[in-house]
């Protein structure tokens, strides 16, 4: 008799416990799912990253930005990079060596980890952005762009799945998702990585590459393209592709 009063109990224990781990799972399954990011600010980065004079063909581009977007553009250069570092994220150490091209890959990933927005390749764009803020922040997506193409993918193994991702030349970032922290973590171990080569052959151009064979250790499209394009298509099911396409011709 006392055995089988135990014998109950326990299965009384053991089913009250489960029922609420259960719940508890749910609870915090479903707190994941309602997590709402903060929108991203209607504004636009644009990044120049040398001491050389723009050409005018990139000032005007610049000016079509500002003219076009509807939106502030924010111009970030040597000048008056300082003041949007945080003190808590200072750049890595080898930001220094990189060459300009790189400079702006690095930057464009920091701004959208930490400040989030817009960000575009100084080149001309098709149309107005205010749609694509409004349509993003409005969503449960992380990410708006413009539709990629076919022969656009940084990253190899993903050649034929452009469709499923955007270009890389402007988008919308909400700040501090889990895709924008991937993004900048997954560059910062690359960084970690070529500390040592960079140290030893930083840039010496502007547009410098490792297949230059100038002993500069990073790849054109490593520090960015294939990350990002992993990340996107790792997160598609959280991007948006209706942004206004940027112009690639005639912009240097």
């Amino acid at each position: 008799m006392i055995i089988g009063i135990i014998i109950l109990l326990l299965l009384f224990i053991y089913f009250v416990y489960e029922y609420c781990n259960r719940k508890q799972i749910e609870y915090f399954t479903q707190e994941k799912q309602d997590i709402k990011y903060k929108d991203a600010e209607r504004v636009i980065y644009c990044l120049w990253t040398g001491t050389n004079k723009m050409s005018n063909n990139r000032k005007h581009c610049l000016d079509n930005l500002k003219k076009h977007t509807g939106v502030p553009v924010i111009f970030i250069t040597v000048d008056n990079l300082d003041k949007y570092i945080l003190k808590n994220e200072p750049l890595h150490s080898g930001y220094q060596y990189l060459s300009e091209v790189h400079k702006a890959d690095y930057l464009r990933t920091y701004f959208m980890r930490f400040y989030g927005g817009g960000y575009s390749d100084i080149k001309e764009t098709t149309g107005d952005w205010n749609d694509s803020f409004t349509l993003l922040n409005n969503s449960d997506k992380w990410i708006i762009g413009y539709k990629e193409i076919e022969g656009g993918v940084a990253y190899q193994p993903l050649y034929q799945k452009w469709k499923d991702l955007i270009g890389n030349g402007a988008y919308i970032c909400k700040p501090g998702t889990p895709l924008v922290k991937e993004w900048y973590n997954d560059m910062i171990k690359l960084m970690d990585k070529k500390l040592e080569e960079l140290k030893k052959n930083p840039s010496s151009d502007p547009r410098d590459q490792k297949e230059h064979n100038t002993g500069y250790p990073i790849e054109w499209n490593e520090l960015l393209g294939r990350i990002f394009h992993r990340k996107i298509y790792k997160n598609k099911d959280k991007i948006l592709n209706s942004l206004p396409i940027v112009n690639t011709n005639d912009y240097l």
